[in-house]
């Protein structure tokens, strides 16, 4: 017998807001030692034919970024799978520890980079400007401002900590196509889709959860899902055009 599948096809049309709350959002999160831990697996496809790529017109400081960006808010391969979808398992008080790294939001070519990223409660994000141009990075958490920011220097670095688990939509006050998605949260049980469309979210305690998957333009859908010691459950995801 092969792996059980679990294949999700739902309408899209919820906007961010009403998910900014939902991510990581217990008050308190364990870290325990996770033994013969499960691994939930799988992708995010696109109903159709796949569209774009799609490009942004740049509208300021083009001899800085050139003539046109690429427009990181829909990215679909030849093969139809979904970059930059958020995978969120929901429900979980404790399990393994956070990896070791150093948040960063880059302002670069006129991209925020990375355009979707994951970041842990409470830990300092470094903001920089990589352009030799101002750059004001401007975060927004459930319709109030949580940073912003002018970094008028190339390579111009402001750490700002993040203390409410949600969605933080990034624009840039000085160049509005701009734009990227912090998702803040209190546990490590979060994953962002690749270029091949693929997540995987291992060491998963034995349990039943909830299962979220999240696209800026494609909405969210939750399907339920109980995993069993050592084993290994695939859920893909598959978005249709709205």
């Amino acid at each position: 017998m092969g792996r059980p599948v679990i294949s999700v096809i739902v309408l899209a049309g919820l906007v961010a807001s009403l998910w900014a709350a939902g991510v990581g959002a217990q008050e308190a999160y364990r870290q325990v030692t996770v033994t013969n831990g499960a691994t939930i697996s799988g992708e995010a496809i696109f109903a159709g034919p796949p569209p774009g790529p799609f490009v942004i017109w740049v509208k300021k400081d083009a001899e800085v970024f050139g003539e046109k960006v690429p427009d990181d808010r829909l990215v679909v391969s030849q093969a139809g799978k979904i970059k930059n979808v958020v995978v969120t398992l929901e429900g979980i008080t404790e399990g393994k520890p956070w990896p070791d790294g150093r948040p960063q939001l880059a302002n670069k070519g006129g991209r925020f980079l990375p355009h979707v990223q994951i970041v842990r409660r409470d830990v300092q994000l470094e903001i920089v400007n990589r352009d030799p141009v101002l750059h004001n990075t401007h975060g927004y958490q459930g319709g109030r401002t949580v940073f912003n920011l002018a970094q008028p220097n190339q390579n111009q670095i402001i750490k700002r900590p993040l203390k409410q688990p949600g969605l933080i939509d990034v624009m840039c006050d000085a160049h509005d196509w701009m734009s990227g998605w912090i998702v803040v949260s209190a546990h490590p049980y979060v994953a962002i889709t690749g270029d091949d469309g693929t997540y995987a979210i291992p060491d998963v305690p034995p349990g039943a959860y909830t299962l979220t998957a999240w696209h800026e333009k494609l909405g969210k859908k939750q399907v339920q899902v109980t995993v069993g010691a050592g084993k290994r459950q695939r859920v893909d995801f598959t978005f249709s055009p709205k």
